[in-house]
């Protein structure tokens, strides 16, 4: 084969210079991205200009005519980068006064059937208020040096809410979980340079309850939580602390804990104080002996005990401890229309002024001619509040007359009012009222559906929460006295304590016997007077108040409770009116913000825009 002919001289240059004309401008010499300049970029454009005819011969030559000053100066800039790294590292560590940026810790726990979304709304207001109080602070010169190395973190806890049954496992295996997000939100904030020096909890619902267990699980650690990291405040919003209380003039109630029980799993028991926490000694299957009410004995006959909830509103334990720590517990609890967890659970009180105000109320109106299910005046009632003026949260009440309907002389002829059942009702559903009645129309279809599915599922989670429960004791060594060491009991002092008498204990304690709150926001003024309330008026829990036919039936066990959560002294009461919604329990803290019957702010904001650094 005839080799080619050599190329000539004047040729391959004038190839060249071609090539040159397409070569792209060198990038001007920078300090801060040349010597990271990604390969393909302005300093390194071969390879990104486009292969020209002879492109290896281009491609040789441009490398060769690469400008001998960039490319010694490349080391020379990376070493000055690192050194100035390294410096400033130094200048940190060695700082005088540079301690670690101090953390308030803040967790925040949704309800039964919930997620982190329903409580997304409670995050980004408290986020959102100290974020613009800790810049207010940072203004002022004089604790400006302070306030930057100190920070707010909001931490929802999601371990309960990988599905809706997760809080099916009981209060205490469910406060285990948050616990290790606990440790691992403080692992993270140390390794970042942080340290938990303030700490408070918030929780929704059923997120209350397990949020007082995890208290007694920190507190319970050698040294405890709470040597390190202040315990600032604890708030509950329409949280059962009582559990679920028995009414004995409604069929619901009673059908509720009859089924509640069971379809809940463990939860469900501990609700309905049908479980055994502490096991408190043996007796005889025989003993005809009235059982303590809130005491529930195995179906053998072999073991008795105290429920969860009872333990953890006593003072011998850690739970009660922990919760005094505290420089706040403020409780908000819904007056009216939540049917979740009404006013003596969410309120811890036995007496239920509102309930019976509004039964009055509604019975008025119904006499006037008026629509009872609709927003109703509670002094019609007989009960006069004097609200907030930036939320719906009740400064003071006081009992005054009964107004009693105008009728004139000549009562004019009307025809019999047809009383709806609470289910058929349109004021019920928060719809739109023609969506609603299409609603009620198809309940009949609807409703044996929506009971097949709720039964079905409950029995396929049970099992599942039972596999959990397993799987959550198996991580804790001794069984069940393993279990209770984590809270810092042991059985021989489980049945020590449980056969001291009550009486001691709550004298011992500061005399936890009393019936009145030490602080709460809202005053129980005398009948017919005027004023208004005071941040500090004591209000009487109502435990030896004479019943009312709207009052619950509670056990000893709850009456128990509330007397003991009353003397707390760090304690304050709001007490939120919603007389606009029917669905008070999602509302309070805004669980929905695009639903109208779930979008109230104000009371979420009111506590945020309060809440201390």
């Amino acid at each position: 084969m005839r080799p080619s002919p050599p190329v000539p001289r004047e040729h391959l240059d004038s190839r060249l210079r071609s090539a040159r004309v397409m070569e792209p401008p060198v990038a001007a010499l920078s300090s801060t991205s040349l010597p990271f300049a990604p390969r393909g970029s302005a300093a390194f454009p071969e390879h990104r200009m486009p292969a020209p005819a002879f492109g290896l011969v281009v491609l040789r030559c441009h490398r060769e005519r690469r400008p001998r000053l960039l490319q010694g100066l490349l080391p020379l800039l990376l070493l000055q980068r690192t050194l100035v790294q390294m410096a400033a590292i130094a200048a940190d560590q060695h700082a005088p006064n540079a301690p670690a940026a101090g953390v308030h810790l803040v967790v925040i726990l949704h309800g039964l059937f919930g997620s982190p979304k329903h409580i997304a709304y409670l995050a980004a207001a408290l986020e959102r208020e100290t974020a613009s109080h800790l810049g207010s602070e940072n203004g002022d010169g004089a604790g400006r040096r302070d306030d930057q190395r100190r920070k707010v973190v909001v931490l929802v806890a999601k371990s309960n809410g990988l599905s809706s049954a997760h809080l099916y496992d009981g209060i205490d295996v469910c406060a285990h979980r948050v616990v290790e997000d606990i440790d691992t939100e403080c692992e993270r904030l140390e390794h970042e340079g942080g340290k938990v020096e303030r700490f408070s909890m918030v929780g929704y619902s059923l997120g209350g309850l397990v949020a007082r267990y995890v208290l007694g699980l920190l507190d319970s650690r050698s040294p405890s939580f709470f040597v390190t990291a202040a315990p600032c405040s604890f708030t509950t919003f329409a949280s059962p602390a009582i559990g679920v209380p028995v009414y004995s003039g409604s069929r619901f109630s009673r059908i509720a804990r009859a089924v509640g029980g069971n379809l809940l799993s463990r939860t469900g028991r501990q609700l309905y104080e049908r479980d055994v926490f502490l096991p408190s000694a043996r007796f005889d299957p025989g003993d005809k002996n009235e059982k303590p009410a809130g005491v529930r004995s195995r179906a053998k006959g072999r073991i008795r005990g105290e429920p969860l909830l009872k333990v953890m509103a006593d003072p011998r334990f850690s739970f009660y401890r922990a919760l005094a720590k505290f420089e706040r517990f403020q409780v908000f609890a819904n007056t009216v229309n939540d049917r979740t967890v009404p006013f003596p659970t969410g309120a811890f009180e036995a007496h239920d002024p509102f309930a019976v105000a509004l039964r009055k109320a509604k019975k008025g109106a119904d006499e006037q001619g008026d629509d009872p299910d609709g927003p109703l005046d509670l002094r019609g009632g007989g009960l006069e509040l004097g609200p907030d003026s930036d939320a719906p949260i009740i400064r003071s009440y006081r009992h005054v007359p009964q107004r009693t309907p105008v009728t004139s002389k000549r009562p004019r002829r009307r025809l019999p009012r047809i009383r709806l059942p609470f289910i058929l009702r349109p004021s019920t559903f928060p719809l739109p009222r023609p969506l609603a009645l299409l609603f009620i129309a198809a309940l009949p279809v609807l409703y044996p559906i929506a009971l097949v599915v709720l039964i079905s599922r409950s029995l396929l989670q049970i099992p599942q929460s039972s596999r959990r429960i397993r799987r959550a004791r198996l991580t804790v060594d001794g069984g069940r006295n393993g279990w209770l060491a984590r809270v810092g009991l042991s059985a021989d002092e489980v049945i020590e304590a449980l056969e001291m008498p009550a009486q001691e204990s709550a004298a011992s304690d500061g005399h936890a016997s009393t019936t009145t709150s030490a602080a709460s926001s809202v005053a129980l003024l005398p009948d017919g007077s005027g004023g208004t309330a005071s941040s500090s008026t004591s209000v009487s829990s109502s435990t030896n108040a004479p019943t009312a036919p709207t009052d619950p039936d509670l056990s000893t066990s709850q009456l128990f409770q509330i007397e003991h959560l009353n003397a707390l002294p760090n304690l304050t009461k709001h007490y939120v009116h919603l007389i606009d919604t029917m669905w008070a329990h999602g509302a309070i803290i805004c669980r929905n913000p695009k639903h109208p019957a779930q979008s109230c702010k104000e009371v979420v904001d009111w506590w945020a825009s309060r809440f201390e650094v």
